[in-house]
């Protein structure tokens, strides 16, 4: 997608899942981290999951020119590491696989997603959690057998484990479910949204013992995968026996148009997704920017990392959907402020 173009001043931005275009000032970033006089310029790119919030917070930060788009958590990654960006956005940590890819040694990155060593490229990527976001399994407006599901419903759904290919074959629906073909649209690989949401359901994701593959990597045709959140919210919306699955926050602003099922990790402990109940419900998940080392006082990258993870930075986080750090953990925010000198 073509990059957001950060907008000032006042709150009009527009937040429209990972299809944003915001039409506004017009901030042509000549290289990243440069300078054009006394303003800053810095480009932001990365998860589609992060980026309304990019959006918002570039919107409203006065100190620099930003340049945000989309694209992936592993598009953010990638492009911090070939020093593309100054400011990775993802929706998951990153994994050794990333440093593979520019021909580094996967055993420098922990199971944390920090990197204990640079990469080839000289970049050594330090993690930020600068937000918590909910993730919704959604269905169609008229379905009424899969309002609730558990996490073995939703393997059976979304893993190429036997597979229930309609809808009255997964466990506990049976009759109440009609005798239709189940539709999944759905993240593609590139997202960390779908890295979640199947580390959340398939047991070892993403070891060499995982107990079964996805939907989409079965090559069945049942998953529809799209990086563009807009596309699976319409299909949903036009397709009855459809099922997918994307962020809280873009949910929350098309809730005319499908529905939220209720989740649960254990069969009888349900619970519906939302800004309140983060502690609860069983997908919530850190949201991250990533950027090279930790950025020294001064560097406008420095100043900007204070912005979002002080005072007026959150106070955003909640009006474009998601949830701030004080919410889940009190000490988050200023344990991370305080690396970065403030």
């Amino acid at each position: 997608m073509p990059p957001v173009i950060a907008l000032k001043p006042n709150r009009n931005w527009l937040i429209a899942g990972s299809g944003v275009l915001v039409i506004a000032m017009v901030v042509a970033a000549g290289c990243i981290g440069g300078d054009d006089g006394d303003t800053p310029k810095l480009v932001q790119t990365g998860s589609s999951t992060v980026l309304p919030l990019a959006i918002a917070w570039a919107a409203e930060y006065d100190d620099a020119e930003i340049t945000v788009s989309g694209g992936g958590s592993s598009h953010g990654i990638n492009a911090l590491l070939n020093k593309e960006t100054d400011l990775g956005d993802a929706s998951r940590l990153m994994k050794g696989s990333d440093y593979e890819k520019v021909g580094g040694d996967t055993g420098l990155v922990t199971s944390d997603g920090q990197a204990t060593g640079p990469a080839p490229t000289g970049v050594t990527p330090y993690k930020w959690v600068v937000a918590y976001d909910v993730l919704a399994t959604i269905v169609n407006k008229d379905n009424d057998w899969a309002e609730k599901l558990n996490y073995t419903q939703l393997y059976k759904i979304f893993t190429d484990d036997d597979p229930a290919k309609y809808w009255d074959e997964v466990p506990g629906l049976g009759s109440t479910a009609p005798h239709e073909k189940i539709e999944i649209y759905a993240p593609d690989e590139a997202s960390g949204t779908y890295d979640y949401f199947f580390e959340e359901i398939i047991p070892k994701w993403g070891k060499d013992d995982m107990h079964a593959d996805t939907r989409l990597n079965s090559g069945d045709g049942v998953y529809h995968p799209s990086a563009d959140d807009n596309v699976i919210l319409n299909a949903i919306r036009d397709n009855k026996y459809a099922i997918g699955y994307f962020g809280f926050a873009y949910y929350k602003d098309n809730t005319d148009k499908v529905q939220a099922v209720k989740i649960a990790d254990e069969d009888d402990n349900y619970e519906e997704p939302s800004l309140s109940n983060v502690k609860n419900y069983p997908m919530a998940r850190p949201l991250y920017i990533y950027t090279d080392g930790i950025p020294e006082e001064g560097d406008a990258r420095n100043e900007y990392l204070r912005y979002v993870l002080g005072p007026e930075g959150q106070a955003l986080v909640p009006e474009v959907g998601y949830v701030d750090l004080d919410l889940v953990d009190p000490t988050l925010a200023s344990g991370q402020l305080s690396k970065l000198g403030a």
